[in-house]
């Protein structure tokens, strides 16, 4: 019998991904709020927060469903509610330590009609699978910029901005953009210097001219005195504890703005903020054939490591461009 704590286990899981760069921000927070939902759950049915994995089966996830139905959420909701519970299990029961073989399929529990709004890809990813590497081709990219020079609504146009600063801006974090200062930027030596949110370590970031232009822009609109992209109230305490439920609550918006756009160009995927992270490293690696050490100190990694394992795959071609560029020694030829 296995007693070992479900939710112990789920906040070491999900950490651990979010540390190492395979999931977003989104992914991350939406998992710490479904988790917290079963919490609530649980303690309502006296479970309490020492929940086993030996207590969770199909049944009792049912009853789970239709109590967070009867709470007035939607199925799709009740999807998102129930992802990161049915990821954790499966990934327990692969891993053989924690949860035993399952009996039973967890995914079946999804309502199925919510899962594949961007096709069967992407609805596997919206139940619980690991996230791909999403980012633009030149192509997209272009069309992107196109659609945002033809002004679309403005909350589309405000929110492709955002996106395209984060390229432009080394892959910046929606965490760090939202809470970015006018304090942060030296427009002298095109430069931000601050304090990163996810790992509270400080960086400097070379800014290159299209990202220049997207804050000289913005420090001509009448808009936020402390804030370069007046998302936040100036008067946010950002040590306080709801700074992340502001910083949700605003990337959902921008979400939502982005995916609009990306259906309007016919985008095979969700787009989202974190594409845009993923688009400068894999152009930074292939197309401009940086180093990785670079990328991962300008993307604010917490080691190299980290970087090599989220783009792996994206190493070989730069690899084999720069051998035949670079280490070829000729003088050694036979």
């Amino acid at each position: 019998m296995n007693t070992s704590n479900f939710f112990e286990y789920a906040g070491r899981y999900y950490q651990s991904r979010y540390d190492a760069e395979e999931i977003a921000w989104h992914t991350f927070y939406g998992a710490q709020s479904g988790l917290r939902s079963f919490k609530t759950f649980c303690l309502e049915f006296g479970k309490g927060e020492n929940l086993s994995f030996d207590e969770i089966d199909a049944r009792f996830l049912q009853d789970y469903k239709a109590w967070c139905l009867a709470k007035g959420n939607s199925a799709e909701t009740v999807n998102r509610k129930l992802s990161p519970i049915i990821s954790c299990i499966r990934r327990a029961s692969r891993e053989g330590s924690e949860c035993s073989v399952l009996s039973w399929r967890p995914e079946e529990l999804y309502f199925h009609d919510h899962c594949h709004r961007y096709g069967p890809e992407a609805g596997r990813l919206a139940c619980g699978t690991q996230e791909r590497i999403r980012y633009l081709s030149d192509d997209q990219m272009r069309q992107l910029i196109n659609y945002y020079r033809s002004s679309p609504c403005p909350a589309q146009e405000r929110s492709i901005e955002l996106f395209l600063f984060s390229f432009h801006a080394c892959g910046m974090r929606i965490s760090d953009i939202l809470t970015l200062e006018w304090r942060h930027v030296n427009f002298d030596n095109a430069t931000i210097t601050k304090v990163l949110v996810k790992s509270k370590s400080p960086i400097t970031i070379p800014l290159s001219s299209p990202a220049v232009e997207i804050l000289l822009r913005h420090r001509t609109l009448d808009g936020n005195a402390r804030f370069v992209f007046n998302k936040l109230p100036e008067d946010i305490d950002l040590s306080d504890e709801t700074l992340s439920r502001t910083i949700d609550s605003c990337e959902r918006t921008i979400r939502h703005n982005l995916n609009t756009a990306g259906r309007n160009l016919g985008f095979p995927f969700p787009l989202g903020m974190h594409v845009a992270r993923h688009t400068f490293a894999v152009k930074a690696l292939n197309s401009a054939g940086a180093d990785i050490h670079l990328i991962s100190r300008l993307m604010g990694h917490s080691s190299v490591t980290v970087t090599e394992r989220v783009y792996a795959k994206f190493l070989l071609p730069t690899l084999s461009t720069r051998v035949r560029e670079v280490l070829t020694f000729q003088e050694y030829s036979i």
